[in-house]
């Protein structure tokens, strides 16, 4: 890795002690440092340097530039949004992606504000007049000088930026018009604030936007002592504090002294969602730069007696160029404007009945439904552009953008993407510090929106549920080519735009691909060129078989990696050696097919499964054209695509790849095949991972006398199914049958796998865990709690099963009466699965209907109640409602409500009774 340069360096300082400047201001102050002497420092005793110590890569700036050791990305690779700290097997480089800027038409929205360019004499500052000079010696023979006063520029400006949670689409557009007027050589002075409407002391002013809560400043702060100022406030207007007329005293406090209006984001359409109220209005500036109170107000049809106007007038702008020059012109004094108005005054209370949502007016009844509200509210492009973003995984702002540009084009405003986020669809990831129900809308948690602790861009992820409903209502083939529409847009490439952070799907890397992310991207590489779907095979005659596996040996080297499981090296060396096959054989040839498979399986083996599974995609369309659909090595490629499909966290896709092989396998091979036997168990195996037992159980019992037939009763296979059935049976509700299968198949396990073999812990893990359910929660946890290690160390951190285990021993924990010491085990539990598993998974969604369960039991018998309520549509919508868990969390709160209302009840009751 490179060094950062010394500019880096120095962003990086500055940013750390608090300083943001632009690229501009940047050049400035080293211009400045060149030529300014040092000043001079009093020696003091020498001490020694410490060592220097190699740090972690800086993080990305404020701006979307990155100080540190982050490279542009190397093309042949997967690309996905930035994610969090580096998880082993799941390794990623960060890399920089070229993107569009923010903010649309600059130079138009330059030439708007032009009418306020006007030099005025200085009031504190004087020049030398010459040719005054010149008469006055001339005249009086006096040798003195002559002084005007300096011409300067007429107005300060000032940037209120509304900071908000729902703003979080706006950043960097603020930041980027802050920019713009800074370099617009319009303004006298340039300032931006922050304005949290959130605070509980009332609006909170801070000296930067979006920037860590600090000192607050005063409202007179803003405008100048001398009314030679603009106050521009940037907001959507819909956060509670706009609502509640708490900014309308800080609005008529600026209005009363310069100029003031407020730049709406949002397309007119929308505004009578927020909290600011409008009317159309015409306003004529009794003088130039006159503050508010100096505008007349009038009605453009009504005369005065039937449209009154007592309150101060604030002009609402569409954010563009048109909307902005005509402010302008009212502000220089050179005409009267329509414009949308609110009427603000400064008692603190809403002008206008704004409607409020009632207390959870917000929460849909279930995912469909909320959907259902989304789609009949929002603009046909907002709706498609959802559906296109629930193909991305994580989410950040960057990449949303990065999507919206290239499925609706450049013409698309950022407002669509506002009513996706506005919307209730989506919600902050818990990683970033968030709770998992902090929808993103206006009605959002009062926790002050930001990046997290390194600077990382903040995520977003869908509510469980919606992501599969938005996949539904778009064609597959529109959804699944949104990672090429957003790769044709980097190819083209962005002239005058910004680096955002991503990240390189490889195989080692200071960064993490987080679990179930997809791609939003991908680049090309000379190699991979080659390699393109769909084209035309040469004249270099029929391909009768590719032969998988082959490529190592080609190499005595690769072929030792390979065996020893290295698979980042065997990655690496791999692809040189099929680039000597490709350039001896062409790209046609057996050899080099192969060798693409077999280069796929080492990448996905090296813990890019998302990669594994492109390339095979690929892969499957050449072998098709050559090979034709019956071929063996086709069908073994579409096991493996239903193989990563699972592991990249797309389990319904699995079970979709399987059950569409499985008649073609039939009919070629027999029912008895073993290759179809095992797609039927992949088909069981994947619809048990996503949560649907009920399913799974007769799949598995259906599978296993096949496989005693076929492979033997003490195959691996054969006793895996064996204890899939026990697990499926006690799912179902039998338990007690359940410890009986256990305890049957435990023998045969130690004898033919041997003590130490994962499915052997496994069943003794499973016994103990039967036993507590049968009555006896004691004896569960001792027998579950030595095993836990070993089960991590066998399974990995990527399987769920050492996770359902450890939630198990913080249920018995709970059950011998330890209701505090099994909400901290799940807690913990959930802080490791979040690094490996979906929001969406099984096991994480039960793992926190237990955690607030146990919570409620802990003492905390509201927080729990509310939690496990909130639960239950997404258990409902994903588990199913007949699922064991979901009958549980429904009965759990039923349990819980109750005993709230008898506490309730005695709270109330007589002293006497």
């Amino acid at each position: 890795m490179t060094e950062p340069s010394p500019v880096e360096r120095l962003y990086a300082v500055l940013a750390a002690a608090g300083i943001t400047l632009t690229a501009a201001e940047l050049a400035e102050v080293l211009w400045l440092a060149a030529r300014v002497a040092p000043a001079a420092v009093a020696p003091g005793p020498a001490a020694a340097a410490p060592p220097a110590r190699p740090g972690p890569p800086a993080p990305p700036g404020p701006d979307g530039a990155v100080h540190g050791d982050i490279l542009p990305p190397p093309p042949g690779a997967d690309v996905y949004a930035a994610a969090g700290p580096a998880v082993d097997g799941a390794a990623a480089l960060p890399v920089l992606l070229r993107a569009d800027r923010a903010l649309p038409a600059q130079r138009r929205l330059t030439r708007a504000l032009r009418p306020l360019r006007r030099p005025v004499p200085s009031s504190r500052e004087r020049e030398l007049d010459e040719n005054a000079t010149a008469d006055l010696v001339a005249d009086t023979g006096v040798l003195d000088l002559a002084l005007r006063p300096r011409r300067e520029r007429w107005l300060d400006v000032a940037l209120v930026v509304d900071d908000g949670l729902s703003m979080q689409v706006w950043r960097e557009l603020s930041r980027e018009l802050g920019a713009l007027l800074q370099s617009a050589g319009i303004f006298r002075r340039v300032r931006s604030y922050g304005l949290d409407t959130r605070h509980p002391d009332g609006p909170y002013l801070s000296h930067r936007p979006f920037a860590a809560p600090g000192t607050p400043l005063p409202p007179r702060a803003v405008c100048p002592a001398d009314g030679r100022g603009v106050v521009l406030v940037l907001s959507d207007a819909v956060g509670a504090g706009w609502r509640e007329g708490r900014i309308e005293p800080l609005l008529a406090a600026w209005a009363r002294t310069c100029p003031t209006a407020v730049l709406q984001p949002l397309p007119p359409r929308l505004w009578p969602g927020t909290g600011l109220r409008t009317e159309t209005k015409l306003l004529t500036g009794a003088r130039a730069g006159c503050p508010n109170t100096g505008w007349r107000v009038a009605d453009p049809v009504l005369p005065p007696d039937l449209a009154p106007f007592g309150g101060l007038p604030v002009p609402v702008l569409e954010f563009g160029p048109a909307a902005v020059a005509s402010w302008a012109a009212l502000v220089a004094g050179t005409g009267a404007i329509t414009v949308q108005v609110a009427e603000v005054d400064g008692a603190g209370r809403p002008a206008a009945d704004v409607p409020r949502p009632a207390p959870g007016a917000e929460q849909a009844p279930d995912m469909r439904s909320r959907l259902a509200l989304f789609h009949a509210a929002a603009s046909p492009e907002a709706f498609r552009l959802a559906g296109h973003l629930a193909a991305v995984r994580p989410l950040t702002l960057p990449v949303m953008r990065l999507v919206q540009r290239a499925v609706l084009g450049g013409r698309s405003s950022p407002a669509h993407l506002a009513e996706v986020l506005l919307g209730g669809l989506l919600r902050r990831t818990p990683a970033d510090g968030a709770p998992a129900d902090a929808t993103f809308t206006g009605g959002a948690p009062a926790d002050r929106p930001a990046g997290d602790a390194a600077g990382r861009p903040v995520r977003y992820d869908f509510r469980p549920g919606l992501r599969e409903l938005l996949l539904e209502s778009l064609p597959s083939r529109e959804v699944l080519g949104t990672a090429a529409l957003v790769t044709d847009l980097l190819r083209r490439g962005t002239a005058g735009g910004r680096y955002l952070p991503a990240l390189q799907a490889g195989t080692g890397g200071s960064a993490a691909l987080p679990p179930g992310a997809r791609a939003f991207a991908g680049t090309d590489t000379a190699l991979l060129g080659h390699f393109a779907p769909g084209r035309a095979a040469t004249d270099g005659g029929p391909v009768t078989d590719v032969p998988f596996g082959a490529l190592a040996e080609r190499d005595g080297a690769l072929a030792a990696l390979v065996r020893e499981q290295r698979w980042p090296e065997a990655v690496e060396l791999g692809e040189q050696v099929l680039e000597r096959v490709l350039a001896e054989s062409g790209p046609d040839h057996p050899a080099v097919l192969g060798g693409r498979f077999d280069l796929a399986e080492w990448i996905g083996a090296a813990g890019a499964p998302q990669t594994a599974l492109r390339l095979c995609r690929d892969l499957l369309a050449d072998l098709l054209a050559r090979l034709g659909p019956d071929h063996g090595r086709v069908d073994a490629l579409r096991a493996r695509i239903g193989h990563w499909s699972g592991w990249s966290g797309d389990w319904a896709a699995a079970v979709a790849a399987y059950r569409d092989l499985l008649p073609e396998q039939e009919r070629r091979l027999g029912t008895d095949h073993p290759d179809a036997l095992f797609s039927r168990h992949q088909t069981a195996f994947w619809t048990a991972f996503g949560g649907d037992t009920a399913a799974a159980l007769p799949l598995y019992r259906d599978l296993l006398p096949r496989q005693i037939r076929v492979l033997g009763p003490e195959d691996r296979e054969t006793l895996r199914t064996r204890a899939n059935i026990a697990s499926m049976t006690g799912l179902s509700g039998r338990s007690a049958e359940a410890l009986d299968l256990w305890r049957a198949l435990l023998p045969d396990l130690r004898r033919t796998l041997g003590p130490g073999d994962q499915l052997t812990l496994v069943a003794e893990a499973e016994i103990g865990h039967w036993t507590g359910v049968n009555g006896d929660p004691a004896a569960a946890l001792r027998m579950i709690t030595p095993l836990l290690p070993r089960l991590a160390e066998a399974l990995g951190p990527h399987h769920p099963t050492p996770y359902g285990f450890r939630r198990r021993a913080a249920q018995w924990t709970g059950e011998t009466g330890d209701a505090a010491g099994a909400a901290a085990l799940l807690r913990d539990l959930l802080a490791d699965a979040g690094r490996w598993l979906t929001p969406e998974h099984p096991e994480i969604l039960v793992g926190r209907a237990a955690h607030a369960y146990w919570t409620a039991c802990a003492g905390g018998a509201a927080e729990g109640l509310r939690r496990l309520r909130d639960l239950l549509p997404e258990l409902d919508g994903i588990l199913g409602p007949d699922h064991p868990d979901t009958r549980w969390a429904r009965e759990a709160v039923s349990r819980l409500a109750q005993e709230e209302h008898e506490r309730a009840g005695g709270a109330h009751a007589s002293p006497n009774e």
